[in-house]
């Protein structure tokens, strides 16, 4: 009988994964790799991806502690003799008001402090910050190591509310100074965030910051390599419980779960979702439901303003964009006037798919979701702020719509559709009609809907007869949509028009080589009207 390693859900702490001999992927070899005397370091990763683990990981090695890192790559090639004193700031602590934060800054200190036995000295917290940097060293002899985790947690837990998320930053600005006035005191400092905040807006004090976002692309997160070697008894114990071959299971897990990417050929799992498939034994959305920053729906809500109260199709047609792409460097975060396509990659909803370099220009990436459980999560998170629904109604509902097209059932879709009208609150309903927003509205509901079915979408696409409102792809399957709005004209006749359009102005031919249907969808007073049929030529 094999006898499985257990699975470390939930366990961000090195020694007591190594200790408890839970399974542990082993990304020492990055550490020997990044490491310099004096160096600084920051990593930009979404949460629930390795780097507390990471960080846990170099404060046991800073430290010496060469039994937990027997077998594993950096064990024969790390100085052992030369340990250093660890200060480890995990800023998973109170930010709900700047006084808070700097109480819980002056508690995390002091509480670094007891552990070292060293007095603190001063009378505000950048005074003792720099005296306990001091003591250290003095008491040890030895420069130190700085870890710092999750540094930007205070500002994104705040970041609905712009003048606690600027005062939290303002507050952190000059607590991470203190770093730049003590380098003579330190030997090497590592920094992770979900965000990437611009230099001058946080670290302003702390010069030649090296950010390996970028660099190195599998240094948190499960290849498919490592799923396959470290997994290998739990995707063995799954296949046969689930009567399901492991070459059939790999893709299913590929596909729900892969294609996180940080330079658009390398390709990561996310740890969590992965240990929570195997601990549960079924395939579903963990981490998506494990926490979804709040501020992430409510930027989608709204149009680049926080505080609004309407849904913004700009933000929302960002999802749908097939050209998104960023340009040069991993881009900043900026509180001031966030941009919806950083936050999504910043927080994993997007990822590099493609990088294209050329020689003397700067780099292109295009960006795309990453995998399944990020694009019917995300999608039914933002139709159950249209609808009354729930996420389950949302996805059964998007499969029968999905499964009414392909068989061309257009009474079970006038009635799937109809359903879709009548769940819309008439509160959100009356607040965007006198926003004179929904056509948009209606137009994102629609694409939103589409996108959760698994449709590969181009929104608004030129031909050379004029610009179809969607092109909707699914494996051999394309559903060419027009949509029409209006108050006045009958619903009937908008659909016709719509159906007729598509037809008139051959926005088919270049799709002719699949399976081509055309859906007409007419929306007027809180009414629907769809036709979908064959293209017949």
């Amino acid at each position: 009988m094999v006898i499985m390693k257990d699975l470390p859900l939930d366990i961000g702490t090195f020694s007591n994964l190594i200790e408890n001999d839970y399974i542990y992927v082993d990304k020492t070899k990055f550490i020997h790799e990044i490491y310099k005397p004096g160096k600084k370091f920051f990593l930009s990763r979404p949460r629930r991806f390795g780097k507390s683990l990471f960080v846990s990981t170099l404060k046991e090695l800073f430290r010496g502690n060469k039994k937990l890192f027997k077998g594993l790559y950096i064990y024969d090639k790390w100085d052992w003799e030369e340990t250093y004193p660890v200060i480890h700031l995990d800023l998973n602590v109170d930010g709900t008001s700047s006084d808070e934060l700097e109480n819980s800054l002056n508690d995390l200190i002091e509480r670094i402090a007891r552990n070292f036995s060293v007095e603190l000295y001063g009378s505000n917290l950048k005074s003792r910050f720099t005296n306990l940097i001091i003591e250290i060293h003095n008491k040890y002899n030895k420069k130190l190591v700085v870890l710092i985790d999750e540094y930007d947690k205070p500002i994104i837990d705040n970041i609905t509310n712009y003048n606690l998320a600027e005062a939290n930053r303002e507050t952190l600005n000059n607590f991470y100074g203190i770093l730049k006035s003590s380098e003579e005191f330190i030997q090497f400092i590592f920094i992770t965030g979900v965000t990437k905040l611009s230099k001058t807006s946080i670290f302003s004090g702390l010069n030649n910051v090296t950010d390996i976002t970028l660099d190195y692309p599998c240094i948190c997160g499960y290849t498919q390599k490592e799923l396959e070697y470290y997994f290998k008894d739990h995707i063995s114990k799954f296949s046969v419980d689930n009567n399901v071959s492991n070459s059939d299971l790999l893709s299913l897990i590929k596909e729900w779960y892969n294609g996180y990417s940080w330079d658009g050929k390398n390709k990561v799992y996310n740890p969590y979702s992965i240990l929570s498939l195997f601990f549960k034994g079924q395939f579903n959305n963990y981490w998506f439901e494990s926490g979804t920053p709040s501020f992430l729906i409510d930027f989608i809500r709204n149009n680049n303003n926080i505080n609004n109260n309407n849904l913004s199709n700009n933000n929302i047609n960002t999802l749908f964009n097939s050209n998104k792409t960023i340009r040069g460097a991993f881009p900043n975060f900026r509180l001031k006037k966030l941009n919806f396509t950083t936050l999504l990659l910043q927080t994993g909803y997007l990822t590099i798919k493609e990088a294209d370099i050329v020689v003397g220009e700067l780099p292109l990436y295009k960006l795309a979701i990453p995998n399944k459980e990020v694009n019917d999560s995300l999608f039914a998170s933002i139709i159950t702020e249209y609808t009354n629904d729930d996420s389950e109604d949302v996805v059964l509902l998007s499969k029968k719509i999905l499964d009414e097209i392909i068989k061309k059932d257009n009474s079970g879709l006038q009635n799937s559709f109809n359903n879709l009208i009548s769940s819309i609150p008439s509160l959100l309903y009356g607040n965007i009609k006198k926003r004179d927003l929904i056509e948009s509205f209606y137009h994102g509901m629609l694409l939103s809907w589409f996108k959760l079915m698994g449709f590969f979408i181009e929104g608004e696409v030129l031909t050379s007869t004029g610009r179809l409102d969607a092109v909707l792809k699914k494996r051999d399957l394309v559903v060419i949509i027009e949509i029409k709005y209006g108050l006045t004209e009958s619903l009937d006749k908008m659909v016709n028009k719509a159906v007729s359009q598509i037809k008139d102005e051959k926005y088919y031919l270049q799709y002719t080589d699949y399976n081509v249907v055309l859906l007409g969808v007419a929306f007027g007073d809180r009414e629907v009207k769809s036709h979908v049929e064959p293209l017949n030529i």
